[in-house]
């Protein structure tokens, strides 16, 4: 067989003609000119958070799939932002899920496999720009070979699962200071070393083996603190969040995200990560996280939110961490 001769034939160019007035009679999205390509965003030392971001959010229209591979990836890196593989793995589960429902829109599984249906399913409904932008770019059918899968996403969550809770709970710890020090009289400068202050006493209260069994050890802290603070806010955001019964953060944390069942809660999340944002980092002495997460979130109107409940034993603490007068000259 000559597949050189295959590809110049007059035949083949007949059939790519068809395929170009089917997408044309049914008017179907292709690539945005003004969208930046999946690989700019996606693909290279970093995720391009911002970018994502900006296709998500924006209603104008692009090829189907495009967003919801983006999202993926987003969430990927607002869980783990030092660690792009999972990223990468989550959005080859979102490709795999989009080619998936193209599929069964035409009745594969249902039918036989024919022409027709593999046309449609693969140059109409997934597309030739996704195919070309997105599925290519990653690496076609070798990239989901070497995709890390939902278990093993999970089992990565796993790993780091008490250091998520403890920076989590230091979260919202500054939340109630934030919401109950207001006065100008009082100090109130939210750091992760006035959080580490009430873990301090908090084992002092509960005892080493009782306190271990809930958050980790202050290097652990700051370790996890530092290497996620691009997305501090959007973690502590989605843990305030309920999606039935667990929390926004542990669906994300399981794999479990999906732009077609989640994107409804998406506004609410951003919002709630920017009044994160104001609220608490723009108080802090340094501005670092502040900028950082304005950066990413500064277009996003904020939508604010209670803080989590703390123990009687906690709020004392609490209390004697914040409760502290300016001193005067």
């Amino acid at each position: 067989m000559n597949v050189d001769e295959i590809m110049t034939s007059e035949e083949l160019v007949a059939v790519e003609t068809a395929v170009n007035v089917l997408l044309k009679k049914y008017n179907l999205p292709r690539k945005n000119p003004i969208h930046k390509s999946f690989k700019e965003i996606a693909l290279g030392k970093t995720f391009k958070a911002r970018d994502a971001l900006e296709i998500i959010l924006n209603d104008d229209p692009t090829y189907p799939g495009f967003r919801e591979v983006l999202a993926s990836g987003f969430v990927g890196w607002a869980t783990f932002p030092q660690y792009q593989p999972i990223s990468l793995g989550l959005m080859t589960h979102a490709i795999l899920a989009h080619m998936d429902s193209c599929e069964r829109a035409v009745g594969l599984g249902n039918h036989d496999l024919d022409l027709s249906r593999d046309i449609v399913s693969r140059y109409v409904l997934t597309g030739i720009d996704f195919l070309a932008d997105i599925y290519d770019q990653l690496g076609g059918y070798d990239a989901f070979t070497r995709a890390y899968s939902p278990d093993s996403i999970t089992i990565a969550a796993n790993t780091e699962d008490k250091s998520i809770k403890t920076v989590i709970q230091a979260m919202t710890y500054l939340h109630h200071g934030a919401d109950r020090f207001r006065d100008v009289e009082y100090d109130f400068a939210p750091s992760l070393n006035r959080a580490a202050g009430i873990f301090h006493e908090l084992k002092r209260s509960l005892g080493p083996q009782e306190y271990g069994k809930k958050y980790v050890a202050r290097s652990l802290l700051h370790r996890q603190w530092t290497g996620n603070k691009p997305a501090l806010a959007l973690q502590y955001a989605a843990s305030s969040m309920r999606v039935k019964r667990k929390s926004f953060l542990v669906i994300m944390l399981e794999g479990n995200f999906s732009y077609t069942e989640h994107h409804g809660y998406i506004d609410e999340w951003l919002g709630r990560a920017r009044f994160v944002s104001d609220h608490i980092f723009g108080k802090m002495e340094s501005d670092d996280l502040d900028r950082t997460t304005m950066r990413l979130l500064g277009d996003i109107k904020p939508r604010p939110f209670k803080a989590p409940k703390i123990t009687s034993l906690e709020i004392e603490i609490m209390n004697s961490q914040f409760n502290k007068r300016f001193r005067r000259n």
